[in-house]
């Protein structure tokens, strides 16, 4: 190719890409404007923000002695932002999370509580069909069985993240979880001054926010208040009616940990895919150390937790998800619960 054709082809490319960038700098320029031209919405200022609310939470039936006693002085909490900000990206393994939040001490503790508290436990689970081992379990993995519950004043933390949380839907959930706060104070469950608990508005012995304890709290003791701050009984039917309330099997294996044939198909593992367990066993899976699986018709899934062994999970472990969506959490409830009660 001589000199001069050269010289052509790079005076149009040099043209080609200056009418691309013209056209990339016009459209920037053209969304500027259209972004200029319809302002974000400013937000209300804390005094407004709470006048609107106060409106909204009297016609939703709270009075307005309740929310004025509740916000007398309230100011949006820096502690419960920054934590919001600040969740930890860590990714333990597995084993390191039970081993952590399952650890020895814990569950030395739950086998005092058990026998501690074994007519309560042992009442109520009989009454709901649940297990009271994992009725401590959950107990003893939420608030250190009633050692830690939080001292974080739930209207305030619920109230400032419904105000000033980092995202509209956010703001959303967490105003409705306020609402419901201010209905718990009315009815006289729990006064001000002792509703407190985490940072996001999670409370009292089994750490349920609002609405949970909405659907799910129980006055076991019928004293007429669903305490699960202060009431051992009322708490512990509360997290058996959580159980119950979202499908729980009584009598029901929540797993069984496993073998896999090598070269399993990845896309098998999860929570997509649920095979009978004779599909599975038909597959190579079989259980370790001398466990045995439930009938060949039950449901199952197979997981495999990241630095973890593999298990097969059934409709148990599903519902202890409801509690914390997470593989983790479910394995360690499960993990402890079992430990309690010397089944593994």
């Amino acid at each position: 190719m001589d000199a001069q054709v050269k010289r052509k082809l790079l005076i149009f490319s040099v043209l080609i890409l200056f009418i691309f960038v013209i056209g990339l700098f016009g459209s920037m320029g053209n969304a500027y404007a259209a972004d200029r031209s319809q302002p974000a919405t400013k937000q209300l200022s804390w005094n407004d923000w709470v006048k609107e609310l106060r409106s909204q939470a009297i016609a939703e039936g709270i009075s307005p002695q309740v929310f004025d006693d509740a916000f007398k002085g309230l100011r949006p909490d820096r502690r419960t932002l920054n934590l919001e900000k600040s969740q930890p990206e860590k990714r333990l393994t597995y084993l390191k999370y039970r081993n952590s939040r399952g650890s020895k001490y814990r569950i030395h503790l739950g086998k005092q509580m058990y026998k501690k508290h074994g007519d309560t436990l042992n009442a109520v689970g009989q009454s709901y069909g649940v297990d009271p081992c994992y009725i401590l379990s959950f107990w003893g993995l939420e608030s250190a069985y009633g050692t830690y519950m939080g001292n974080f004043p739930v209207i305030k933390s619920l109230a400032t993240l419904a105000y000033k949380s980092h995202t509209p839907k956010r703001q959303k959930f967490f105003r409705n979880e306020l609402i419901l706060a201010l209905g718990i104070l009315q009815e006289g469950h729990v006064t001000n001054n002792n509703f407190k608990g985490e940072w996001a508005g999670a409370s009292g012995h089994p750490q349920f926010l609002p609405s949970s304890w909405r659907k799910f709290a129980v006055d076991y003791n019928q004293d007429g208040n669903k305490d699960i701050w202060r009431t051992k009984e009322d708490a512990f039917a509360s997290i058996a009616n959580y159980l119950v309330g979202n499908g729980w099997e009584t009598g029901g294996q929540w797993g069984v940990q496993v073998n896999m044939p090598r070269g399993m198909d990845e896309s098998l593992l999860g929570y997509k895919t649920h095979k009978t367990v004779a599909d599975w066993q038909a597959m190579g899976v079989h259980p370790v150390n001398g466990q045995s699986f439930p009938a060949a018709d039950k449901r199952a899934y197979l997981i495999e937790p990241y630095g973890g062994p593999a298990y097969l999970v059934f409709n148990n472990f599903r519902v202890i998800m409801r509690y914390n969506n997470s593989t983790f959490y479910a394995g360690t409830v499960a993990y402890i619960a079992d430990s309690i009660c010397q089944r593994r």
